[in-house]
């Protein structure tokens, strides 16, 4: 398919051919598929979740914690390998299928799922900066919506990703989420089934940014969201070329994140930050195709 548009920089690129703005063309390139323990406790349970880590992004973040792979590193895979994956993974245990990183593949992933369906939720792990219409080819496959909601306002968003529009993109698609997909629906081990969780890493030097996102996220999500405050930060790509992300997350910076959600009366928030170094929670990305978790012999 020539002209993709698949994500909101509408690049028009002729990925049968080269690249796209993603930085990979629509061949199938994955870097790392397994059992995935360190997503939020309804997404993870006790088994973990079946992680595909995909290749390429339509962000250029500068502190990307999987920046090799975001720029287009990984192994390629067929339609029928990536369905195989598919199959490989919940037969393993796992309690979904997680796609990560996935829009700029929506068609191979439904060729994929035409060969098999999987019988467990299907996850949509993404950066927020995502085309409705493209969430739209994917409503009937995705059972949980896990989107990134970056930033709330332009300047970070145009400094540290080269996308200024992100802003109004991620929240007009973040409100299509909740729209197809209005309740969260748990097992009884609280496990979810149905629903959404947004996700904010808090940036050091950007609490401006993440007060903006917590405001945004109750006035027009709603108090009851679930939401992932992340406070696992790290230097990491290209992190070092801005002073104020070349340093770990100060405890008091997420301290008063944590505060500002509390005052916005945000009900289902997750607390995520340990002070410690997070990079062991990223895994290698090496095209590793497992039914293991990561970190025990996966």
């Amino acid at each position: 398919m020539n002209g993709c548009s698949l994500c909101p920089r509408a690049c028009g690129a002729d990925r049968l051919h080269s690249a796209g703005v993603c930085g990979v063309p629509w061949k199938i390139k994955i870097g790392r598929a397994c059992r995935h323990i360190w997503e939020e406790p309804p997404v993870s349970g006790t088994r973990g979740s079946g992680t595909i880590f995909f290749a390429g992004c339509p962000l250029k973040c500068a502190y990307c914690q999987n920046y090799a792979l975001s720029r287009g590193e990984g192994r390629e895979i067929s339609v029928r390998q990536l369905a195989d994956i598919f199959r490989l993974l919940e037969d393993s245990g796992a309690h979904n299928i997680n796609l990560v990183t996935a829009a700029h593949y929506a068609y191979a992933v439904l060729q994929a799922a035409e060969i098999y369906r999987p019988s467990v939720p299907v996850v949509f792990n993404c950066g927020g900066y995502e085309s409705v219409e493209t969430l739209e080819l994917l409503k009937d496959l995705v059972d949980i919506w896990l989107p990134d909601y970056k930033y709330a306002l332009r300047s970070p968003a145009e400094k540290y990703s080269r996308a200024p529009g992100y802003p109004e993109t991620a929240l007009k698609a973040l409100q299509y989420m909740r729209l197809i997909a209005p309740e969260d629906i748990f097992d009884k081990d609280g496990v979810m089934q149905k629903g959404m969780i947004v996700r904010h890493l808090v940036l050091p030097g950007n609490l401006q940014n993440t007060f903006a996102v917590l405001e945004n996220t109750a006035k027009y999500l709603g108090k009851d969201t679930y939401f992932s405050l992340m406070g696992q930060y790290y230097p990491a790509g290209r992190a070092k070329d801005f002073p104020e992300l070349s340093r770990p997350l100060k405890p008091l910076e997420y301290k008063l994140a944590v505060a500002r959600a509390e005052k916005l009366g945000m009900e289902n928030t997750f607390i995520q930050y340990s002070g410690k170094d997070e990079k062991s929670y990223t895994p290698v990305f090496d095209g590793t195709v497992t039914g293991g978790i990561y970190g025990a012999k996966c």
